[in-house]
């Protein structure tokens, strides 16, 4: 994009919203709203919080184009800010679950049953979930955006070698985790099945 000299830079993008310019808001949308989508769907893995998050990142890019800095990537300021307005969400539902879960715990004091996940044993997702925050955005966005640590880094506001700390633990545990469900058996994995 910053190689052909018809088509702008996002930080010639950037001056020119900053000058009033709603065109170049338009297009600086048009180019990154993909990336923003595909980091709020992977961290929130629900479409509709996925467009209001992504919504909720240009907007609040828009308030804060001024502490833009041009001499870094426009597109891994936008998606740490797509990051922190997706982990603020989940958090916020985190916390809105634990006030049902209380709730229900008043309305219903003699059921003891454990609750129920919606996620298989085998199913990545549920893995995931299991990891702490800084490895599973770690390995999200390594895996699953392919992006280089340099960008892990600049996204998450951690040293490179945090990143590769978090990738490693995370991947040890994932491995854990998995061992647990499949296993090599007879030339091929097998997934264990509970015993009934």
């Amino acid at each position: 994009m910053d190689g052909h000299p018809d088509i702008p830079s996002d930080a010639d993008l950037v001056r020119a919203v900053c000058e009033g310019d709603r065109a170049a808001y338009g297009l600086l949308v048009d180019r990154h709203l993909a990336a923003v989508y595909a980091v709020a769907l992977r961290l929130l893995r629900n479409t509709a919080e996925a467009e209001d998050t992504a919504q909720d990142t240009f907007v609040r890019a828009m308030e804060r184009l001024h502490q833009y800095d041009p001499e870094h990537s426009f597109h891994n300021w936008i998606l740490k800010i797509a990051t922190n307005q997706s982990l603020n969400r989940l958090r916020s539902r985190r916390r809105e679950r634990r006030m049902q879960e209380r709730l229900a715990g008043q309305e219903d004091q003699r059921s003891h049953a454990p609750p129920r996940s919606e996620a298989s044993p085998t199913d990545w997702r549920h893995w995931l979930d299991q990891l702490d925050e800084p490895q599973r955005l770690a390995i999200i966005l390594f895996h699953f955006h392919q992006m280089p640590y340099a960008e892990i880094a600049e996204i998450l506001a951690l040293p490179i070698n945090t990143v590769r700390t978090h990738l490693h633990r995370g991947r040890k545990r994932l491995r854990e985790l998995m061992a647990q469900v499949v296993h090599w058996e007879d030339g091929s994995w097998q997934i264990a099945t509970p015993n009934a």
